[in-house]
């Protein structure tokens, strides 16, 4: 029986632990459940629009075949492709464009002459979905270099 009872007396005690970020934290930061200090419950959005962003990487080869770039082609997970390569072009910067079609130039029989960076914007309103083009970004190869 006193096994039992130490048992209940650690499970409550467990349990009332959880109250003490209820009655400690109780700042602009939370409310009064513990599990609102973590942004995936405490950062809501407003009321608005839905933005989403469909952006595509698209290699013509010197054969004339075109064939999308993803990160397994490349050689990366698609996470790092996506930091290393197109969120840095999309905002502005030219050479990591360069680098990629050096990437994939250093191994391929077929190497890539253009690239070009696409995409669509989508928003969700009230009377329905609006699409807009991205700007598309075109990258040639830049000619190899002698040394």
């Amino acid at each position: 029986m006193q096994t039992r009872t130490r048992i209940s007396l650690f499970i409550l005690l467990i349990l009332g632990l959880h109250a003490i970020p209820v009655f400690w934290y109780q700042g602009e930061r939370q409310t009064r459940w513990p599990f609102l200090a973590w942004a995936m419950y405490a950062r809501s959005f407003p009321p608005g629009p839905i933005d989403m962003t469909t952006r595509r990487l698209v290699a013509t080869f010197a054969s004339g075949k075109e064939e999308q770039v993803t990160g397994p082609l490349v050689g990366l997970p698609s996470p790092a492709f996506q930091k290393a390569y197109v969120t840095p072009v999309w905002r502005g910067d030219s050479a990591p464009a360069y680098e990629l079609i050096q990437r994939v130039n250093r191994r391929a029989t077929d190497p890539i002459v253009q690239l070009r960076f696409e995409g669509e914007s989508q928003t969700l309103v009230d009377s329905g979905v609006v699409t807009t083009a991205l700007p598309v970004l075109i990258f040639h190869a830049r000619p190899a270099q002698t040394r």
